[in-house]
C-alpha cells in the first residue's frame, strides 16, 4: 500500500509542477490553478483510501449477489466517446476554442502523458484485477483515457453548452462503472483512473503551448507528422518530428 500511495503521489507530483512553469504562450490556452486539480486529487484520494482487502472483498460480494451475470464491450467503446466530440462537434457546426491542428496536438500531448502515468503505476504496483486475469489493475486505462477525453472536451466547448461537459463526464463516468461492473477493475482503480485522466487534460494545455512554440515556432521549417494507428484493439500514434520518432500505443 505504501508503494502504491508513493508511486502515485510522485507522479502526481511531476504532472502538477510540469504545469505549474512559466511559459509566455497563446492566452486560449488556459492555464490550470491550483483550484482546478482539486476534484481529480479528491478522486485519486478517495480511491487510495478504498484501495484495501477489506474493501475489495466488499465489492466481489456486492457484484457477486447483484451482477455475477453482467458483461458488455461498451467500456472499450463509450471511452473513445469524448474523444470523437471533441472532434466531431466541430464537423456539425459546433465551433471549439482551437482549431484542428492545435486539437491533435492536445490530444496527442495530453493522451501520451496519460498512458505514461497509467502505465508506470501498472507496472510499479502489480494489483491483481478482480477476475484474477492478470496483475496490472492499478489504474484503469480505460477511465483514465475516457476522463482525458472529457476533460479536453469541456475545455473547448463549455463555452457553448454546459451539456458538452455534462454529456462528457457522463460518458467517462460510465466508462468507470463497466470497468467495475465487467469484473476488469476495482473501485479504487477507477477512481483514480479518473484523477489521472483530468489531470493529464489540465497539463496538456499547460504543456502543448509551450511544445508548439519550441517545434513550430516562426521562421522554422519543421518535418513534422502524425500518424494514427489501430491495431484492432488499440487506438494510438506516431508523431514523428525528424530527426526524431515517438512511438505511443493508446490503452488496450
Amino acid at each position: 500500500m505504501k508503494k502504491i500511495i508513493l508511486a502515485t503521489a510522485l507522479n502526481l507530483c511531476l504532472l502538477i509542477s510540469s504545469s505549474a512553469q512559466d511559459h509566455n504562450h497563446d492566452s486560449t490556452f488556459t492555464k490550470a490553478t491550483l483550484k482546478h486539480y482539486i476534484a481529480p486529487l479528491v478522486l485519486i484520494g478517495g480511491g487510495l483510501a478504498i484501495n484495501n482487502a477489506d474493501f475489495k472483498a466488499k465489492q466481489i460480494k456486492f457484484r457477486d449477489e447483484n451482477f455475477v451475470n453482467f458483461h458488455n464491450s461498451l467500456d472499450d467503446l463509450i471511452q473513445f466517446g469524448p474523444h470523437a466530440a471533441v472532434f466531431g462537434l466541430d464537423w456539425i457546426g459546433v465551433k471549439s476554442k482551437h482549431g484542428f491542428k492545435d486539437k491533435i496536438g492536445l490530444m496527442f500531448v495530453g493522451g501520451v502523458i496519460t498512458l505514461g502515468t497509467v502505465s508506470i503505476l501498472k507496472e510499479v504496483t502489480h494489483q491483481l484485477r478482480p477476475d484474477g486475469s492478470v496483475e496490472n489493475s492499478f489504474p484503469s486505462g480505460h477511465t483514465a483515457n475516457a476522463f482525458f477525453g472529457a476533460t479536453i472536451l469541456a475545455e473547448e466547448y463549455a463555452d457553448q453548452s454546459i451539456l458538452y461537459t455534462v454529456g462528457g463526464y457522463t460518458l467517462a463516468t460510465a466508462t468507470g462503472v463497466f470497468r467495475v461492473l465487467n469484473n476488469r477493475h476495482w473501485a479504487s482503480d477507477v477512481l483514480v483512473g479518473a484523477g489521472i485522466g483530468i489531470i493529464s487534460g489540465k497539463v496538456a494545455y499547460a504543456i502543448y503551448p509551450w511544445l508548439k512554440e519550441k517545434i513550430g515556432g516562426k521562421g522554422k521549417n519543421k518535418n513534422i507528422s502524425l500518424i494514427p494507428t489501430y491495431d484492432g484493439f488499440a487506438m494510438g500514434g506516431n508523431l514523428r518530428i525528424a530527426p526524431f520518432l515517438m512511438l505511443p500505443t493508446f490503452f488496450h
